[in-house]
């Protein structure tokens, strides 16, 4: 219905229902064919009366083996079936008895007099109609899209991409204001961390302690690294959503991530830069120092964050994405020239302190 489509088949959605909620579903369904100008072709078993006064048209079907019985409009059933010698009782529901003189074996069994009826009278008059209908060549898909005045579009999509990605980044930054949780995991966790963590090392920029100044570097980094991980849950669950999306051709997938990284990135990136001036404010480094911890610092939460990206999008899920991450993230942070030094690590292994982000940031 959202996409406008020209028929719907419904399969009994009626069952399970009540009277009176399967007579609202059929009005709902009346409703979008007449103001949306969709053929809804709806399968219903054993309607009441009122229902029944609902359908424009209706196709009565018997068993033993499956034959059309009647196909015409709703309102000329009763007088068809008295024309054909089976008037319907006063006070029984009409669709109750049609499908008494439809059922094979009952007590009212007229079903092969009600097929041989529609084969002589009904039937005809549908073949010939068929055919005139077969014999008029209608417009094509493309012009009929075209006759709308509207541009057809060439791709798959319905809209070009500038549109799907408006769409999809009002979509986003609504979801996101409305939800307290988006806005504090960024934003306030990364503060508070800085808060306590800052105050843990408060003035260690004016010690003469190289030890401690080290350590505040490590702890800095370290929660940076781990803060990313963060968006691995945010993306796989985007993700999903997104396939869905975009298997109905709804948008593309450029789109989507192109969207996803305009809102969730500078938020983190925001969070990010409140946690490294917070503990670089507290720890009261010389401004030349200030501005070299805070470029690597933010440097490493750039990397870290499109690793992670990178994982979110190979991964098949949240458990093996964190499995994936869980190494690399440690191999890095134990290779960072503290932990473990160039001096002090096996030959074999010197090469990791190569592609470790955390040791560039810390040297």
């Amino acid at each position: 219905v959202a996409a406008h489509a020209s028929l719907l088949f419904c399969d009994e959605r009626t069952s399970g229902l009540s009277a009176t909620d399967a007579e609202q579903c059929v009005k709902a369904l009346r409703t979008v064919a007449k103001r949306l100008g969709v053929l809804c072709f709806l399968v219903i078993h054993q309607p009441r009366h009122e229902v029944a006064q609902l359908f424009d048209s209706m196709v009565l079907l018997t068993s033993g083996p499956g034959r059309m019985a009647y196909c015409g409009p709703a309102r000329k059933a009763e007088a068809y079936w008295q024309a054909c010698g089976c008037p319907v009782p006063m006070n029984i529901n009409p669709t109750d008895f049609y499908l008494d003189t439809l059922t094979p074996g009952t007590r009212l069994d007229r079903s092969d007099d009600m097929v041989e009826a529609f084969e002589q009278f009904l039937r005809p008059h549908i073949d010939a109609t068929v055919e005139t209908a077969l014999s008029m060549s209608g417009p094509t898909a493309k012009e009929m899209l075209a006759g709308c005045g509207n541009k057809v579009s060439a791709g798959p999509y319905a809209v070009p991409f500038r549109t799907q990605l408006a769409v999809l980044l009002q979509r986003k930054a609504t979801l996101t204001a409305r939800s307290p949780i988006a806005l504090a995991l960024p934003l306030f966790v990364p503060v508070l961390q800085g808060l306590v963590v800052g105050y843990m090392f408060l003035d260690i920029g004016q010690s003469t302690k190289m030890i401690r100044q080290v350590m505040f570097a490590f702890c800095l980094l370290t929660m940076l690294c781990l803060s990313a991980t963060m968006s691995l849950v945010v993306l796989i669950a985007e993700r999903t959503l997104m396939k869905h999306e975009a298997s109905e051709a709804l948008y593309s997938e450029g789109a989507s991530a192109l969207a996803m990284f305009l809102i969730e990135v500078p938020l983190a990136f925001v969070g990010a830069a409140l946690n490294v001036l917070i503990m670089a404010r507290l720890a009261r480094f010389e401004w030349e120092l200030f501005r070299i911890v805070l470029d690597w610092a933010l440097l490493l939460f750039f990397v870290y964050d499109a690793l992670f990206a990178c994982i979110a999008a190979i991964a098949k899920d949240t458990k093996q994405a964190q499995a994936i991450a869980s190494p690399l993230v440690g191999i890095f942070m134990m290779f960072n020239g503290f932990v473990v030094s160039r001096a002090d690590a096996p030959a074999a292994l010197s090469w990791i302190f190569s592609i470790s982000p955390n040791c560039y940031a810390m040297e």
